[in-house]
């Protein structure tokens, strides 16, 4: 929808990603015989507004229950919420499941609190969760190794070649220079190297673990004007697309 590519303007290989992954997501369902409303950029029923395309397939399915994942992002969660105010059907949000914490979590955490240091919410949180924790204490005697990720990556440890993917993209840079999307960046391949699917990301995932993660730590916060990537993996693309239906179904 416009409503989504035009608040801001989004790097294009942002809005291909995004674009790729929900078409091979509307795909894959539609596989496994799910009933899929898919909208294209260009569609003419598309109203470019996510409540008036709602309304449109909420009347045109008799639909009496609307039922929605909670979204991440403020702007979103606020339009649903007000759309459930306006339509006259029963509705009901559900929680992702992206994160541990509840929406709550960090306001409780830091209430009266004088200061707002992550460092004391991430150690609260792997004691609740019981992550690499032993009697209440971290696993090896230390609550993180900051000072052990700041090396200076210096071609004395060689990078193992990056997996890539070759995801055919071409209609969908076609659309967006037809509908005129504002975008910045640039993207002149045809192919779209990041994953866009569940298989593909655990593909990237196990390639990341096998052979990039052993020096990760050591060069997590490095950058080098030769190097794009050095040890990460491209797999954080996708994932801060947050596709996360894509890679959980």
């Amino acid at each position: 929808m416009r409503q989504e590519t035009d608040y801001v303007a989004h790097h294009i290989q942002k809005i291909i990603g995004f674009f790729a992954a929900m078409r091979d997501f509307s795909a894959t369902l539609k596989a496994c015989n799910c009933n899929v409303v898919y909208y294209k950029l260009d569609d003419k029923k598309n109203k470019q507004s996510l409540s008036q395309n709602l309304l449109n397939v909420i009347k045109e399915n008799n639909i009496n229950k609307f039922e929605y994942q909670l979204p991440d992002e403020y702007r979103l969660d606020k339009q649903l919420v007000d759309f459930c105010k306006e339509i006259n059907i029963e509705s009901k949000s559900f929680s992702t499941e992206h994160f541990y914490t509840k929406r709550e979590d960090l306001s409780l955490f830091f209430e009266g609190k004088k200061q707002w240091i992550m460092e004391n919410f991430y150690r609260d949180m792997r004691k609740k969760h019981d992550i690499l924790i032993v009697a209440n204490q971290p696993e090896g005697g230390k609550w993180n190794f900051d000072k052990s990720n700041r090396n200076k990556w210096k071609n004395e440890v060689e990078i193992p070649k990056f997996k890539t993917f070759k995801n055919e993209v071409s209609e969908i840079k076609n659309l967006i220079k037809k509908e005129n999307v504002k975008t910045i960046g640039n993207f002149k391949s045809k192919h779209f190297e990041y994953p866009i699917n569940r298989k593909q990301a655990l593909e990237q995932l196990k390639y990341f673990c096998e052979h990039l993660l052993i020096h990760f730590g050591d060069y997590q916060d490095a950058m080098h004007t030769e190097e794009e990537y050095l040890f990460h993996s491209r797999l954080s693309f996708a994932m801060n697309l947050k596709l996360i239906s894509v890679y959980t179904l």
